[in-house]
């Protein structure tokens, strides 16, 4: 008895656990870093409200950008019902709802209602498309024409299905934000993937998407390298758009798009080179993954199952990542990649487990090698082992920033070398940083810093023709003098005309974070269609546009749903934006910045200053939308469970002061003798 050693006592504990020794460096870093996503975001949160960005339907296929004033006084009415909503409903189940069983009852019953209707509807569509077919088409073919029903059918087609089990979803994770089981945050990030993945493949079957563009040169080469044919990547071959580029292989200009080539070789050396649709439903695999990650980063970050609640509401409501998976690049396969390393960073971080970092590598050089912008999230992790190795004196973290810096980069090297020797072809270096430059610094007919031919223009005039012309001394820097010189003059106008550098600027920032669909419809709707058997007799082709197409994306490219979803994606990103900005300075405020939660926000501020500068476009930032999430899902919970003192008091005063300033007092009442 008297060797038992006494206990601590539970205050001598919490004492233990809250002692955190502060890291200077680390606190000074994060905080300038987290100022300047503060201040990027900020002003996209605040000119949400007055303007938004919005592809010209007149010049649809252009791309060209209008800039729309809003509403702003709608905005604002707009935002404040949706937080005095949010305020309503927690108030409601903070109190209402105690019963655990209670709530989970109700949610269910909420989900099999909605769910039992749909079908119901379906049924009554079936059964109606059953009477109307002719004696040659079989019950299959009723219930395909019923799936596909046209939106202004007098039923509910098939676009009612996908609505109703998104409200569904939406009802239950709303009824269960109270709920206390640890099971339940984890049956939820299921049904996020499951609702992705049923969405998703929904929408890329129906909309039979065909590759274009960069998208097809990609295409062709890797489904002819997946028969072992290489002549796609030679030059004067007549590959596709060879003329775009003066007959010169596509890979001269772009050799970094090899790495996706490899990974879709793999792909349709598997599934066949008949169509992309495997890498479309691959994209939509790989986004359902991706939101899973998010969800479980924001877990890790915050350790609430409230705050995870909310992430996953807020994913659920993204819809513009799952319309994207179309685009056959590698954009969503790369995200996803580098989401997962991100989050086993974030372990590393936590538990100075070396078993996190290594498949962390591994999935950062994946990330890369399919999408070579993904390069942000090499610079952030190594932005942050720098900052680990001072905060906790881990001089192997060194090590890991030196080995992604050459696996990355090696990585790429090894797989343009090994289409080198299999085509038998040499690729030149390829369009320069500086050239894209050049190029993100002039207008465009699409919107200021957009695509022009200057980049691929330069460095064919000053390298590429040069040097299979037999010019000896032809050199990449060549090019790169071409470009300074152009950035010169264009920094020449901007110092002497700063308004014009003001709307330059201002124009090229909400033209990409302030286009609420980014391009995510507009990606599909401008490209063929591949028909079915009887669109080609009703056609005569292979392939069919937007204009020709029924049902569900008929409805989302030309009526009521795709209107709706545009306004929801607007309304979407305003809130987004504000809550992300609140939450970073949410963050500061509560001392919660550190390496492991301002992650995210350093690759969203990499992202904002790379587009800023560099090429643009709204759908190269769609991947970072989802990033917002875990910040902007700590904002609302902070904001909803506030316990607003000084605000309480000073309604508390106004409520007593007197009207007109005047005490009037109540008159004595006489006593009764």
């Amino acid at each position: 008895m008297g060797n038992k050693q006494k206990k601590p006592s539970s205050a001598a504990v919490k004492t233990v656990k809250t002692t955190q020794r502060k890291c200077m460096f680390e606190y000074i870093a994060v905080n300038v870093i987290s100022l300047f996503v503060f201040l990027s975001f900020g002003y996209i949160a605040v000119m949400a409200f007055f303007q938004t960005s919005v592809i010209d339907p007149t010049n649809y296929v252009g791309e060209r950008i209008l800039y729309n004033s809003d509403n702003i006084v709608l905005n604002l009415v707009f935002t404040c019902i949706t937080i005095a909503a949010l305020f309503a409903l927690k108030k409601f189940f903070d109190k209402r709802i105690e019963d655990e069983k209670q709530m989970r009852n109700l949610a269910l019953a909420c989900l099999v209602t909605v769910i039992a209707l749909t079908v119901l509807f379906m049924l009554i569509t079936i059964f109606v498309k059953f009477l109307e077919k002719t004696p040659a088409e079989s019950l299959g073919d009723a219930i395909s024409k019923a799936l596909s029903a046209p939106n202004d059918s007098v039923f509910f087609p098939m676009n009612f299905l996908l609505m109703a089990l998104f409200v569904g979803v939406m009802i239950a994770m709303v009824l269960t934000y109270s709920y206390k089981s640890k099971h339940v945050v984890t049956v939820f990030e299921i049904a996020l993937a499951l609702y992705v993945v049923i969405i998703g493949i929904v929408w890329v079957v129906n909309v039979r998407s065909v590759p274009a563009a960069d998208s097809y040169n990609i295409y062709e080469a890797a489904t002819d390298a997946a028969q072992d044919k290489y002549t796609s990547m030679h030059n004067f071959s007549n590959f596709y758009n060879s003329k775009m580029y003066d007959g010169y292989s596509y890979f001269q200009y772009y050799p970094f798009q090899l790495g996706f080539v490899a990974f879709s070789e793999f792909v349709y050396r598997i599934f066949g080179t008949d169509s992309s649709m495997p890498i479309q439903i691959i994209n939509v695999l790989a986004l359902s993954s991706a939101y899973f990650a998010v969800a479980r980063i924001t877990r890790l970050l915050f350790k609430s199952r409230r705050i995870e609640f909310i992430a996953i509401i807020m994913l659920a409501l993204c819809i513009q990542p799952i319309l994207f998976c179309t685009f056959v690049y590698g954009n969503i396969i790369g995200m996803t990649c580098a989401l997962w390393a991100s989050l086993l960073l974030i372990k590393y971080f936590k538990t100075g487990q070396y078993r996190w970092i290594y498949p962390s590598g591994v999935l950062l050089v994946l990330a890369v090698m399919v999408k070579y912008n993904n390069m942000i999230y090499l610079i952030a992790f190594v932005i942050m082992l720098v900052i680990h190795i001072v905060k906790k004196k881990k001089w192997q973290s060194a090590a890991i920033a030196a080995a992604l810096i050459i696996a990355v980069l090696g990585t790429n090297s090894l797989v343009i070398k090994s289409y080198e020797a299999r085509a038998d072809e040499e690729f030149s270096p390829g369009v320069s940083q500086p050239l894209y430059l050049a190029l993100g610094l002039k207008e465009s007919s699409m919107a200021p810093g957009w695509y022009t031919h200057t980049a691929k223009d330069l460095y064919a005039q000053y390298y590429l023709i040069p040097k299979y012309n037999g010019v000896k001394d032809a050199s990449l820097s060549d090019a790169n003098d071409a470009a300074w010189d152009e950035i010169g003059k264009r920094l020449d106008e901007f110092s002497e005309d700063s308004d014009y550098a003001f709307e330059f600027f201002g124009k090229k920032i909400l033209s990409q974070w302030n286009e609420p669909t980014f391009e995510s419809i507009w990606v599909s709707k401008v490209k063929g269609h591949t028909a079915t058997e009887e669109e080609k007799l009703r056609s005569g082709t292979d392939t069919i546009g937007s204009d020709q197409m029924t049902g569900l994306t008929n409805a989302v490219y030309k009526k009521g749903t795709g209107q709706a979803l545009e306004m929801h994606f607007n309304f979407y990103m305003q809130i987004m934006y504000i809550l992300f900005a609140a939450g970073i300075y949410l963050m500061f405020i509560k001392k919660k910045t550190n390496i492991e939660t301002v992650l995210l926000p350093l690759v969203m501020l990499g992202a904002f200053g790379y587009h800023l500068l560099f090429e643009g476009k709204s759908q190269y930032v769609l991947t970072y939308i989802p990033l917002m999430v875990p910040t902007a899902a700590y904002a609302l919970h902070t904001i909803l469970n506030g316990k607003y003192e000084k605000i309480k008091k000073v309604m508390a005063k106004i409520k007593h002061i007197p009207d007109n300033n005047i005490d009037i007092k109540p008159k004595p009442v006489k006593s009764k003798k």
